[in-house]
C-alpha cells in the first residue's frame, strides 16, 4: 500500500460514520478495539457513528464521505485537506459501501 494521505483517525471516523450504529457486534468490537488504540474516546467514536466529529477536519472529512458531491468537496478543500486526501476519502468511502463486512479490504485501499 502506498503511503496515506490521512490520519489513521479520520480512516477510522469515516468507517464509523459509514457502518454507524446498524454494525453487528463483532464490527463494532474491532472498532471500538481500533480507535481505543488511537487515542480516540468513547464519545469521539459516538459521534463519529453518528456522522460527526469535534475536531473540525475530521467532520468535514466524514461528510465528504457520506456524500462525495461537489460541495462537500469544495468544503473540504476550503477546510485544508489536499485533492489527494479528498480522492482517498472518496475511495474509503466507495471501499467500504461495496464491501461494509471484510475490513481487511477497506484498509488495504490506497
Amino acid at each position: 500500500m502506498v503511503g496515506s494521505s490521512i490520519d489513521p483517525r479520520v480512516r477510522l471516523s469515516i468507517e464509523l460514520a459509514l457502518a454507524g450504529t446498524s454494525a453487528g457486534q463483532p464490527l463494532l468490537g474491532k472498532q471500538e478495539e481500533a480507535g481505543r488504540a488511537l487515542g480516540m474516546t468513547g464519545a469521539e467514536m459516538d459521534v463519529a457513528r453518528c456522522g460527526s466529529s469535534f475536531d473540525f477536519k475530521i467532520s468535514v472529512a466524514i461528510s465528504l464521505a457520506l456524500d462525495a458531491c461537489q460541495e462537500s468537496r469544495q468544503r473540504a478543500l476550503y477546510a485544508g485537506l489536499s485533492v489527494e486526501a479528498c480522492a482517498e476519502i472518496e475511495r474509503i468511502a466507495q471501499a467500504i459501501r461495496a464491501n461494509p463486512i471484510n475490513l481487511d479490504i477497506w484498509r488495504d485501499a490506497p
